[in-house]
């Protein structure tokens, strides 16, 4: 038994020479479609120019949640920070961090792979795989916790499917390394450990029929001491700036109790709408429950992976989220695992390739000069005539990065309107604005977020408009059963005379303040 648990180790390992060789495919993806490269101008994504401007902030002094808001999690924010100190006008920080949970991701899906099929065709494979994570929309435009999360879940799979399919323990710095990147998703966005509950859940159930409580128990321990460092990090950081109120309040109870997406972005309130993800869920555990897998694995898949899609069931479904599910498919290879590397393999390797890379959104756009960009020219305005009281305020709408490119501070906490429904954050923004300290209002008409009342917000009198033009951005959210059921299988750009392509049209204006 050892000999034979032996021998499949050894066929999971990565050589050097292809380690190599994914880490410049990482490279490649990364450089190619993330709009944190140097390859594109800027992000345009409201919530990563979020975490940006908050990361340039506190670079600047402000304390998190007290002087900056967002209901995200504090490593969110401390990982942004860093990358202000590299550039405070630019993503090449986050670009950095992307191309190595890249890496980490097509490693461990190479391994995944290699536990299910010895064919020489699973570094193909997986090479492939990325080029379809990557250039999916589901990636979007880079910088989403999904994606940071990415390597963390890759890494977790790989070891508990280990753990039941060849009884094969994860030493114990592998289990403190596992417990590190479960404190970083809990303190980044926690409701993704439902990942990790439906692993416990099936992994007890496994080792106890199996005699593997021991193992498991000093696995889950070491776990346990990897999160609690990671926690421990950030309640010191908190304690010792005396804002752990201020933690539990924005990151716990607005989350909980406070935050409402599904009022704030359109999505159907109606009493259908639930049931209706609950079938989607149904549907999408229908390759994890009909995979030629053994029973134990199978309930394995069934835990992490349902629980996974069953907490996206209860929240406002959007692109994004779905990334995770990338974290499972290199089991796919489990359809295919006799697979010979003949032309007829690589051919269709080929063409799957082309066919992502031609459709993809942000690549497209960027090379026909349809990429979003309106900020920068807004910026130009902004710079050009700066003063003393030249502060910029996104008002009654998101940030769409003009902090970053006029090197500028937030004057107000709430610099933006978030999905947090509090009437205070509108209050806030009208006093900023009659204090007669914001020189220019940025303005998001169209996207999602401003079609809703609680957006909506007058103009005062004495603010002209000086900037207006349209602008084509990518729909992320997913608010009708049409778009919905699309959305999942990523309509391209054959099927738009077929279905409504997912994007808009938005507005961005700026308007000066004037006697």
């Amino acid at each position: 038994m050892r000999v034979n648990i032996f021998v499949m180790t050894m066929t999971q390992r990565v050589s050097f020479s292809e380690k190599v060789l994914l880490f410049f495919l990482a490279l490649l993806l990364t450089t190619l479609f993330s709009t944190c490269s140097f390859f594109y101008p800027l992000n345009p994504w409201d919530d990563a120019n979020v975490y940006m401007t908050i990361g340039n902030a506190m670079l600047g002094g402000k304390e998190l949640y007290v002087d900056i808001f967002d209901h995200k999690g504090p490593i969110l924010f401390f990982l942004h920070e860093w990358a202000a100190m590299l550039s405070r006008n630019s993503f090449v920080g986050i670009y950095l961090v992307e191309i190595v949970c890249s890496f980490v991701y097509l490693i461990y899906s190479l391994r995944t792979l290699r536990m299910f099929s010895s064919s020489s065709v699973t570094l193909p494979f997986v090479c492939l795989l990325g080029v379809i994570t990557y250039t999916s929309d589901f990636f979007g435009y880079g910088d989403s916790v999904e994606e940071l999360s990415l390597p963390f879940l890759a890494q977790s799979l790989y070891f508990m499917l280990r753990f039941v399919k060849d009884r094969h323990a994860p030493y114990w710095w592998q289990s403190l390394i596992m417990g590190v990147g479960i404190g970083l998703i809990f303190w980044m966005k926690y409701n993704l450990l439902f990942f990790y509950i439906g692993g416990v859940l099936a992994l007890w159930y496994i080792a106890k029929k199996n005699g593997q409580m021991q193992e498991l128990f000093r696995a889950i321990g070491w776990i346990f001491v990897g999160f609690a460092l990671v926690t421990a990090w950030v309640l010191l950081y908190f304690g010792l700036h005396g804002t752990l109120d201020a933690l539990w309040e924005s990151y716990f109870m607005v989350n909980i109790f406070h935050y409402h997406g599904t009022a704030t972005n359109g999505a159907p309130d109606y009493w259908w709408f639930p049931l209706f993800k609950l079938s989607i869920w149904a549907i999408l555990m229908l390759p994890a429950l009909l995979l030629p897998v053994r029973k134990d694995v199978k309930l394995l898949l069934m835990g992490t992976y349902g629980l996974l899609m069953l907490s996206f069931a209860m929240l406002t479904v959007q692109f994004y989220y779905f990334l995770t599910v990338f974290t499972f498919f290199p089991l796919l290879i489990c359809y295919a695992r006799d697979c010979k590397p003949t032309w007829r393999t690589y051919l269709v390797f080929t063409l799957v390739t082309i066919w992502s890379v031609a459709t993809n959104w942000n690549l497209v756009t960027r090379l026909n000069g349809t990429f979003p960009y309106c900020v920068l020219e807004m910026a130009e305005i902004v710079n050009a005539n700066q003063s003393d009281d030249s502060k910029v305020l996104t008002f009654s709408s998101y940030d769409s990065g003009i902090y970053q490119h006029t090197d500028q501070l937030p004057p107000n906490p709430n610099f933006f309107i978030s999905s947090y429904l509090n009437p205070d954050i509108k209050k806030e923004q009208a006093e900023w604005v009659a204090s007669g300290k914001v020189k220019y209002l940025v303005r998001v008409i169209g996207a999602v977020k401003t079609c809703h009342d609680y957006y909506d917000a007058p103009i005062p009198e004495n603010y002209h408009l000086i900037y207006d033009k349209e602008e084509l951005f990518r729909y992320r959210f997913c608010v009708t059963p049409h778009k919905f059921l699309w959305n999942l299988t990523w309509p391209r750009p054959i099927l738009k005379y077929i279905m409504d392509p997912v994007t808009v049209n938005q507005k961005m204006q700026v308007y000066e303040r004037r006697p």
